[in-house]
């Protein structure tokens, strides 16, 4: 099809496809939602950044009940349950904190810890690099009390990340829980998931409130979502660990060097505009 041919193809018919390949990629290798979501809005469907960010979070539901149940009782052997009571809560704690407080800050900085923590982690994940987290790669074997905290700061840290940027952070706690807590791949994603899940619904009521969720386009993108969460979820199940985490590296560098280059690009226009105002 011709890119001319492109913007004639039905809203309707863009939000469908969106939905299952979205969530046939959350799913499947443990990135999308969110970060996918959110971009596709704006750029392709000229959403606003309230709205679309409303919208991923909403969607983001179902993807990650059927992934997150499917990984847990079908598909892989669980983590610990006691990962799921300590981290669960305190996501749910951040995204509070997130919707009251975060409009308030200056998130540029945010912005660039949260796209080196991707870059870093994806070498990590490849094995091209171990700094940082030398200093935590045996932080499993310390005491629970300690790993707790641990755990518990960083949920905190996922939750108000989720509600600034309208995404679920299986792009941060699939790395963490892989390279500090040494998990595999499909216990990461399988916490990952139900976590998203809660998070997301957390998020979702927050932005409710505000009357920013587009339920007509929700209700279009629920039940491809579905079928794109189950055939993910069966696809993953079936590869082995060391293909999931390769390709789940892979994946993340191509996303944090897109940030870097979003990042830069703006950063320049940005000092532009100002030297051209002060001239």
């Amino acid at each position: 099809m011709k890119g001319a041919d492109i913007s004639k193809i039905p809203v309707k018919i863009k939000l469908i496809l969106l939905g299952f390949f979205v969530a046939l990629s959350s799913t499947g290798i443990g990135i999308g939602g969110g970060i996918i979501f959110v971009s596709a809005f704006i750029s392709v469907f000229k959403f606003d950044f309230k709205r679309a960010a409303g919208l991923s979070l909403a969607t983001i539901i179902p993807i990650t009940f059927v992934g997150g149940v499917s990984h847990l009782f079908f598909f892989s052997t669980p983590p610990a349950f006691k990962y799921f009571l300590i981290f669960i809560p305190m996501c749910i704690l951040g995204t509070l904190i997130g919707s009251t407080y975060l409009h308030k800050w200056n998130n540029q900085w945010l912005k660039w810890v949260f796209t080196l923590f991707l870059l870093v982690s994806s070498l990590r994940i490849l094995k091209f690099v171990d700094f940082p987290f030398l200093l935590f790669s045996n932080l499993n074997n310390i005491s629970w009390a300690h790993e707790a905290i641990f755990i518990m700061a960083f949920g905190v840290l996922i939750g108000i990340i989720a509600t600034w940027m309208g995404i679920g952070c299986g792009l941060l706690i699939v790395p963490f829980f892989v390279i500090v807590m040494n998990f595999n791949m499909h216990q990461a994603i399988c916490l990952s998931l139900t976590t998203m899940f809660f998070l997301a619904t957390s998020a979702t009521f927050q932005r409710h409130k505000l009357a920013r969720l587009d339920f007509k386009s929700y209700r279009v993108m629920f039940f491809p979502s579905l079928a794109g969460a189950i055939a993910g979820s069966s696809i993953s199940g079936l590869l082995p660990c060391f293909f999931l985490k390769q390709l789940f590296g892979i994946t993340l560098s191509l996303i944090a060097c897109s940030y870097i280059y979003h990042l830069l690009t703006q950063t320049i226009k940005t000092r532009a505009l100002h030297a051209h105002r002060n001239q």
